[in-house]
């Protein structure tokens, strides 16, 4: 099962982005209505998952952002990135993932 079809299952509204520019217009789309990124670091196009981190803290700063990679060579970056947030290291668990989000969502909202 994909990690977008379990966020669903588990009563989460989950958007998809083929690549970081499209995921970028779909922030600013709908500014304000998303609640959290998860990137793959390694994603097609010319920005991959962490120059999309980077652009989310700059321009969302707010905005909690997940990254993802099997990429060992990327791993200490998108860590340094997600220092306050999460780091899943590929294969990850996707309950894992959607407790975490959870769990992240909730604290938010309590602050808030």
């Amino acid at each position: 099962m994909s990690l977008v079809d379990h966020l669903e299952e588990c009563g989460f509204r989950a958007l998809e982005s083929a690549n970081a520019a499209e995921a970028v217009k779909l922030m600013e789309a709908k500014a304000g209505a998303i609640d959290l990124v998860f990137s793959d670091v390694r994603m097609p196009g010319e920005m991959d998952g962490v120059g999309l981190a980077k652009w989310v803290k700059q321009n969302h700063p707010r905005l909690p952002i997940f990254l993802a990679s099997a990429d060992a060579t990327k791993v200490d970056l998108a860590k340094e990135l997600c220092a306050h947030e999460a780091f899943f290291a590929k294969p990850y668990d996707v309950e894992k993932v959607a407790v975490h989000i959870r769990e992240i969502l909730a604290a938010r909202k309590a602050t808030h």
